[in-house]
């Protein structure tokens, strides 16, 4: 019989298998710390028992019905009730800078001699006035001074229009913008506050109410932009346009680009439509949309040069009705 190679044991003899520790409860994860004890008992193979799955809890339809309800209803309400609570916060907003601008006004003249006999009225004097404010005053009065305090702004704002828009009134206004112009920081600030207000309230030209389709960030791509000036190419004498490119949704943010005005289209939207669509993100954009200049540019774009669209006579398409 020959003799075994050393380090092998006889095949016929079975190993023993080793012993396994129990299984720990803490090491199994919480959702799964329900599952019956027998997972602590183990064969002989040291193999764990099968455990069949749980069922899931079948979810009542009437409670899906009922959530479904309420999250369209819920949804409903708030798309009706945010846009007008944004919209009273800024005429809030609004309403409060132009009362406050002219309050201290009518509180001067409610504290001098004039205003003590309807102070009388109130029943109230001009020391409590001066220290606790419109607030010592009945709420009608309160309103009645907020509103008059406002057309008093609005008056104000007329009048320095129309004395601005005469011979004395431009001269002052340029000698105030020389004397502006010599001080460091504020004429940045000035020119800048100056141009954008003109821009979107279309003093400064037609320029400034353009809106058009600029490419951007691609020339397969368009994005809705504003014409701010015109310009031209001091090489070529191409035309050459600067668009402002707003944001989404805060448009008084953005990008100053110049761009050549044939890759530019420009819309018949107003300043309200272009600021409508991109405050939505695009869901209030029109139904149709002038993506490419013509058939030239949509040919440059593609590649393919514009002396290949000519169509011969014969190569010109026969119709199918012969």
């Amino acid at each position: 019989m020959p003799a075994r190679p050393p380090g092998v044991r006889n095949a016929s003899r079975q190993t023993r298998p080793l012993p396994q520790p129990p299984l720990c409860v803490s090491c199994i994860p919480r959702g799964l710390r329900g599952l019956p004890a027998a997972l602590n008992n183990r064969d002989q193979r040291g193999s764990l028992p099968i455990v069949e799955e749980q069922a899931k809890p079948k979810v009542s339809p009437f409670r899906v019905t009922l959530r479904r309800f309420l999250r369209a209803r819920i949804t409903a309400g708030l798309i009706f009730v945010l846009p007008l609570w944004i919209a009273f916060l800024l005429v809030k907003f609004v309403f409060e800078v132009m009362r406050d601008t002219s309050l201290w006004v009518v509180e001067s003249y409610l504290q001098s001699v004039w205003g003590e006999r309807f102070l009388e009225t109130w029943g109230v004097t001009a020391p409590d006035l001066a220290e606790r404010g419109l607030e010592i005053l009945p709420g009608n009065v309160q309103w009645g001074i907020s509103i008059f305090s406002v057309l008093l702004t609005i008056l104000f704002l007329y009048l320095v229009g129309l004395f601005t828009a005469n011979i004395i009134g431009k001269r002052l206004v340029k000698g105030v913008e020389l004397l502006v112009n010599r001080l460091p920081l504020v004429k940045t600030v000035y020119k800048a506050s100056k141009q954008i207000l003109e821009a979107f309230t279309g003093d400064g030209g037609r320029d400034f109410q353009r809106v058009a389709l600029i490419p951007y960030p691609s020339m397969e791509v368009r994005s809705i932009g504003f014409i701010t000036a015109l310009t031209k190419d001091d090489r070529t004498g191409e035309e050459l346009c600067t668009c402002f490119l707003a944001t989404t949704p805060n448009p008084t943010t953005g990008y100053v680009f110049v761009l050549r005005r044939s890759d530019v289209i420009e819309l018949d939207w107003s300043m309200e439509d272009a600021i409508s669509v991109i405050m939505s993100g695009g869901a209030l954009v029109p139904s149709t949309l002038p993506f490419v200049c013509g058939l030239p540019d949509a040919a440059r774009l593609a590649g393919i040069s514009p002396k290949n669209l000519e169509v011969k006579p014969s190569e010109a398409p026969k119709d199918r009705s012969d």
